[in-house]
């Protein structure tokens, strides 16, 4: 397997993400004691770590794009070293703040990790396994996500013991640089038919130029909602979990995005019809949460017995009782829903964006803003949530005006995938002074086909064929 082919960059990418990210989401809530119902499910509560977000999956554009995802890489490995040690400090200190403080950095180092890791997955594979190197890099945090929960729920145990895992978790941060270090610079990747990707130079001004011109675009101010809108109704209705048990029913939801991006990648029809069914099948399940969400908060919140003279603790103790007795099969259904529409929106979204360009920049420009808004939706859904007067009622109004808005965003999302191509032609359009006739699909020699989709540098291409 040679150095620069992207099967190989992609597993290395893939070993760091387990040794930062996977690991981090193992271990923290054991670390930290904290159980999956005192967590977000996805979306940062905290105003501080929500604006870090937001802010850095934006900033991610230009570092992404000015910077080598090596030391993108590197960098994120090193602020979950910094996130590591502040549970080492805890635990010696028995002092927090450190530990908020890395938790700041290292959101920070996560953001910016993740715009270039989607990039990649975009960028590298070729056509038929798109959809599925997304699932598999977006499982990566789900799964650890599910697993991680499981083990804080099960495992209370004593302090030493729980300091035993802050050094485990330790290890395996400081072992994460060494592995970002083999991550090779995107322009040295070269498919095996010797196309390489379309790694274009740019600079600070250009991208400045670039980034305000995506909000020009048609396509792209037609996904904005799509990237807004569910986030931010997931944030205040998708999210009443009364039991541990739901939230890891939530992650296993998610990890279903595997069946659509097999259904996207095999090429059953054109990528347009696939696009298109692939819509279709997010609606539906769409429909499902929605209808299961609904019910749910009928049951979730009928509670006739309940004495407003009670502190919060025996109101919340006799609401979760209830909910048990009464509906927790039709809540467990609006939670496995809930967690598996949202996997595949943000599946979805990726995948549509990377059928438009395969230009690394312009992916970036893509991820970037998607990541950054998509958090901005979760965080104001957040807050709505937060500042409901009486917690104790249903948001019927808000969930029905949010799924009402989802689906016109879904509407206007089907514009731009009936504009989707077998070719990546935003990328093709750029080869100054030739046409995409111009380059050939079956090789001159006895390499394999080549999807036109794939093709790069229509100079590097030509050079390939005439060898």
């Amino acid at each position: 397997m040679r150095y620069n082919s992207p099967i190989t960059q992609l597993s290395i990418v893939a070993v760091t993400l387990v040794l930062t990210t996977a690991v981090r989401r193992l271990l923290r809530g054991y670390i930290l004691q904290e159980t999956p119902e005192q967590l977000n499910l996805g979306y940062n509560r905290e105003v501080v770590t929500s604006i870090v977000e937001i802010v850095s999956s934006f900033l991610g554009i230009f570092i992404v794009n000015l910077i080598e995802s090596r030391f993108i890489f590197l960098f994120y490995t090193l602020t979950n070293i910094i996130y590591a040690s502040s549970f080492i400090v805890m635990y010696r200190n028995h002092s927090s703040i450190y530990e908020h403080a890395a938790e700041i950095i290292n959101m920070f180092g996560y953001s910016i990790s993740r715009v270039a890791t989607l990039v990649i997955v975009l960028a590298y594979p070729g056509e038929k396994w798109k959809a599925r190197a997304l699932a598999v890099f977006l499982i990566l945090e789900y799964l650890s996500a599910a697993i991680g929960d499981l083990i804080a729920v099960n495992h209370s145990d004593s302090e030493s013991r729980r300091y035993s895992g802050a050094i485990i978790f330790l290890c395996f941060s400081c072992v994460a640089p060494f592995a970002a270090m083999f991550i090779a610079p995107s322009q040295n990747i070269v498919r095996n038919s010797g196309v390489y990707l379309l790694t274009p130079s740019t600079n600070l001004t250009n991208e400045i130029r670039e980034i305000v011109g995506m909000f020009a675009n048609r396509y792209m101010l037609l996904l904005i909602p799509y990237m807004l809108i569910y986030p931010m109704l997931f944030g205040f209705a998708f999210v009443q979990l009364p039991d541990t048990r739901l939230m890891v029913l939530f992650d296993f939801g998610k990890v279903l995005v595997i069946f659509l991006g097999q259904m996207l990648d095999i090429k059953w029809a054109g990528r347009r019809t696939r696009g298109i069914v692939g819509l279709a099948v997010v609606f539906v399940v769409f429909l499902a949460s929605f209808g299961t969400v609904a019910a749910s908060q009928y049951f979730h919140y009928n509670f006739s017995g309940l004495d407003p003279s009670w502190s919060y603790e025996q109101q919340r103790e006799y609401m979760i009782g209830q909910v048990i007795l009464q509906a927790y099969p039709i809540i467990s259904a609006a939670t496995f829903f809930a967690g598996m529409v949202s996997g595949l929106i943000e599946l979805y979204g990726y995948w549509v964006m990377g059928t438009l360009t395969n230009d690394l920049k312009s992916s970036a420009r893509f991820v970037g803003i998607y990541h950054s808004i998509m958090a901005l939706g979760g965080f104001i859904g957040f807050q709505i949530s937060e500042h409901n007067p009486d917690k104790s009622k249903p948001m019927t109004t808000a969930l029905f005006v949010g799924s009402a808005l989802t689906l016109v965003s879904f509407a206007l999302a089907l514009f731009v995938v009936r504009r989707i191509t077998e070719t990546n032609d935003w990328s093709l359009a750029k080869i100054e002074g030739h046409s995409t006739d111009d380059i050939p699909v079956e090789p001159a020699n006895d390499m394999s086909p080549v999807d036109i989709s794939d093709i790069k540098y229509h100079h590097r291409a030509i050079e390939a064929y005439a060898m």
